[in-house]
């Protein structure tokens, strides 16, 4: 779901940026680069011009410069889905190194006068933000030579970034670290994907009701001829086991059929929140003992109830929302947190299964 990230070009005007290889060639490839580079640097060029026209009082300029924000970064965003630029999570996040190592590098040429403390100081600022942001790539990198994904021991369950300097902590902080922001200015990550304001990854009904009918017959394959010590085995203490993984999913459909429930006959906007997080609700239920089949039969069982729910739900019923974690969510938002959800596990358990 993540999206890849524009490598820097050296020999590239100032404020350009320059992607990695695409599987397209010739002028289709040199339209939609051209389509990126110039959507990337539109959409914040046109957010800033936004804000620049409220303190002006010219509110429907500020409409129309975001709206055109929207517009161009979705179009480069397309743009760059076609030149199928998608690194794995190692080489990105060593190009944001990289990318965060040239800006500073860049920026060290600066040198404020002495009347431009203000300058002086979202330079100190952004240096700060930029070794942190670094730190968390590092380890992450660190993490992932050798588990499939980066552990939450490696860095915090939670991330939390600051919209006024840019800052990403761990943890749930009172106060930005760099610039003393309040957390009303941040910018919430967690270890679960429902929706994001840039709709990344959202999935249509049809689509959705796709991945639910195979995603049975994906589990089965996985599972059913594998040992059952390869099933019980952990790739640390931390993490999950096979079975773990099967019963968090089965868990996860039968969470996701009672939210269901509440938004669709609330009157308002019902919060929806369990007390127990999503990534607890398998624990002590015996799933580490039960057969491979009976976990095939169970997760059927609990998908084909989620399908049934997916297909019944008219137009309008797809747009009522509830507020869940922190965040309002359609159930557009949660059909799709559902159906990202199995496959990004299949893939998990399909590695463990394969001891990788």
């Amino acid at each position: 779901m993540n999206s890849p990230s524009p490598n820097p070009d050296p020999s590239a005007p100032s404020g350009q940026v320059s992607p990695s290889p695409s599987a397209l060639e010739g002028r289709t490839a040199d339209i939609l680069t051209s389509e990126l580079r110039a959507g990337a640097i539109a959409y914040v060029r046109n957010l800033v011009a936004a804000e620049e026209a409220v303190s002006r009082g010219q509110f429907n300029v500020a409409k129309i410069s975001r709206a055109a924000a929207h517009s161009q970064r979705t179009l480069a965003m397309n743009a760059t889905r076609l030149l199928q630029l998608g690194p794995d999570a190692t080489t990105l996040f060593n190009e944001v190194i990289a990318e965060l190592q040239a800006g500073q590098a860049s920026y060290e040429d600066i040198e404020p006068g002495p009347d431009e403390s203000a300058l002086a100081n979202r330079l100190q600022e952004a240096a700060v933000v930029r070794q942190q942001l670094l730190e968390i790539l590092e380890r992450s990198i660190e993490s992932l030579r050798y588990n499939s994904d980066v552990l939450e021991s490696d860095v915090n369950l939670y991330l939390r970034g600051c919209y006024r300097c840019g800052n990403i902590m761990e943890g749930r902080p009172e106060l930005c670290d760099v610039c003393g922001a309040l957390p009303t200015e941040f910018e919430a990550f967690g270890p679960y994907y429902s929706g994001t304001p840039e709709h990344l990854g959202q999935l249509q009904p049809e689509s959705m009701a796709r991945i639910l009918e195979a995603s049975p017959g994906q589990l089965a394959a996985a599972i059913l001829t594998v040992d059952d010590q390869v099933l019980c085995r952990k790739p640390s203490p931390d993490e999950w086991s096979a079975k773990e993984i099967v019963g968090h999913m089965i868990e996860t459909h039968d969470l996701f059929r009672e939210i269901a429930r509440e938004v669709l006959t609330a009157t308002g906007l019902p919060d929806v929140s369990k007390p127990v997080p999503p990534w607890k609700t398998h624990e002590g239920k015996g799933y580490e003992e039960m057969p491979a089949a009976e976990l095939v039969e169970r997760f059927e069982h609990a998908s084909s109830r989620s399908l049934a729910l997916v297909q019944s739900l008219t137009p309008g019923q797809w747009q009522l929302k509830g507020f869940a974690y922190g965040s309002i969510r359609t159930m557009v938002d949660l059909g799709t947190w559902l159906t990202n959800h199995d496959p990004a596990h299949l893939a998990q358990i399909q590695q463990l299964c394969r001891g990788t």
